[in-house]
């Protein structure tokens, strides 16, 4: 085959090197480095329960978003019920939404996360096990094979999708006789590369998903497999970012920079600097909402522990919880008598009683230049507001 015939990565001469610049990726790495520092200070002086939350809401978000990406939409109450039943049963919601399915996906993902054991297939085929054991074998009207790898050649990426029909061909997969091999290639890279961990997980998501050994669901697992390589080779005692939910976000991109990296005629010089950096750059944003988070929390410790010495009624405890939960899904922190009596069902007088005290004891604050009916408060996190 002349190199003008060759169109996909596997093809190429060099394959499975994935050469790359590291000098251009120094200033991404350093910026991956300080904001992991960072963050990991911040947790030092955190307590459990901070802790666990905020594993439970990156666990819950990682799952959610990586099924996303593949078209697979969770429900977001049941993941977090099973999430939560795996890291601390008092979270569970009081109805426990959680279902066999979203119980599996936990499993995976903490497996992913959790296990330090070295990577193998059979392992592999336990967590794509996982993702489809609750639909005794079928996606939708299709029939997939579970837990072993294909046996058919035909394998393409279609209009961002992998499939075995169409007619836009983004990629075609290597044939199926060929996967053992890179798959064993690809697990001795995982368990034994010292290649820096940030580099190494890139690489590896790539590899995986190039290679596409499953009838479905290659996507999570890849993502999976550059999970598994962070938390070992950082040594990551806890889930504190979601990588997934920044690539949901920019899905589009996603597979525009999958495509130039995996198709010759666009990749004609064989690099892959490109290819790290995009995932450098989704790791940097993760990790900046992370700290965004982190800081939310440490911050809502501190309201409360300052309430503590308010002797709060069961509204205002009520009202509190659920606006607090809803600024640390990016509401604004700001609210109304009227706000009020719709989260507590209280009525005028006593929302105005309620919202009193709780000016009286430095818990909120009345916003200025608003009076009347558009009088509204915001809560205090910090004794300096």
């Amino acid at each position: 085959m002349t190199n003008s015939t060759k169109k996909w990565i596997w093809e190429h001469e060099d394959y499975p090197n994935f050469p790359y610049d590291k000098e251009k990726l120094a200033e991404k790495l350093k910026r991956v480095e300080y904001l992991r520092g960072l963050i990991s200070g911040i947790l030092a002086f955190a307590n459990k329960k901070d802790i666990d939350e905020l594993e439970i809401a990156n666990l819950t978000n990682e799952i959610v978003n990586t099924s996303q990406i593949e078209g697979e939409h969770l429900r977001r109450e049941s993941v977090r019920d099973s999430v939560a039943k795996a890291i601390n049963q008092a979270y569970i919601s009081s109805e426990d939404m959680s279902t066999r399915h979203t119980d599996n996906l936990v499993a995976l993902m903490l497996d992913s996360h959790r296990n330090n054991e070295s990577l193998s297939i059979e392992r592999l085929h336990g967590w794509h096990n996982a993702l489809f054991a609750n639909n005794s074998g079928y996606e939708g009207i299709k029939k997939i094979n579970i837990g072993q790898f294909r046996d058919y050649d035909d394998m393409k990426v279609v209009e961002n999708a992998f499939s075995r029909e169409g007619t836009k061909v983004k990629y075609v997969a290597p044939p199926h006789d060929l996967i053992e091999k890179d798959i064993d290639s690809l697990i001795k890279y995982c368990n034994e590369s010292d290649d820096d961990p940030y580099i190494k997980s890139a690489l590896a998501h790539l590899w995986f998903v190039s290679i596409h050994p499953y009838d479905d669901g290659n996507g999570r697992i890849s993502r999976a497999i550059a999970d598994f390589i962070l938390s070992r080779d950082m040594k990551e005692a806890h889930k504190i970012y979601s990588m997934s939910t920044t690539i949901y976000t920019k899905r589009g991109a996603y597979y525009e920079t999958l495509d130039m990296t995996t198709n010759l005629h666009k990749n004609r010089h064989f690099k892959f600097t490109r290819w790290i950096e995009w995932n450098l750059d989704i790791l940097i944003s993760a990790l900046e909402k992370s700290h965004e988070d982190v800081m939310f929390i440490i911050k809502k410790t501190k309201f409360w522990d300052r309430c503590k010495t308010v002797k709060l009624s069961k509204e205002h405890g009520v009202f509190l919880s659920t606006f607090i939960d809803k600024l640390s899904q990016g509401n604004k922190n700001e609210f109304s008598n009227a706000d009020y009596r719709e989260i507590t069902g209280t009525i005028p007088m006593t929302a105005n009683r309620h919202i009193k005290k709780l000016l009286e004891h430095g818990c909120i604050k009345e916003i200025a230049g608003k009076g009347g009916r558009s009088t509204s408060y915001r809560l205090l996190f910090n004794t300096e507001d």
